[in-house]
């Protein structure tokens, strides 16, 4: 093999190997990957009067593959954002948590317009909500 045509081909194939790896990089496949789509659902909550508390439940899953997602923090709130309580997600995706019923003015909206459950998102999953309504339980 002469000079010229090793020389060629070594540009050749460096060439291949660069546009390659540019190819991958505008694929995502080197870098920056977006979040899982996520999937959450939020059950019916109970509220009780005695002791004035509310009982909030979710589920979250990679919406891609219906995976349950383990290690979660979930937000449950009124629909004006006020905290009921915040749970983090079992292996099998659940979250739930009983926070304080504030009873008032407050505790009325939040019988009648349900409650938000939320996922923030991280780097692998992206952020979902979800909203649930509220049963009232009268048991002493």
């Amino acid at each position: 093999m002469s000079v010229r045509s090793w020389f060629g081909t070594a540009v050749l194939a460096a060439a291949t190997v660069l546009s390659c790896t540019q190819a991958a990089s505008a694929h995502g496949e080197h870098g920056s990957r977006e979040p899982h789509t996520t999937r959450l659902s939020a059950q019916n909550a109970n509220a009780n009067l005695f002791p004035p508390s509310i009982g909030a439940r979710a589920f979250l899953s990679d919406a891609e593959t219906g995976k349950p997602l383990g290690g979660k923090r979930v937000e449950f709130t009124t629909p004006d954002g006020s905290e009921i309580c915040r749970a983090v997600t079992s292996a099998e995706g659940e979250a739930a948590c009983i926070g304080p019923l504030r009873l008032g003015t407050a505790s009325a909206g939040t019988l009648t317009n349900g409650y938000v459950a939320t996922f923030r998102g991280d780097e692998q999953y992206g952020a979902s909500h979800a909203f649930g309504t509220v049963g009232l339980l009268v048991r002493p």
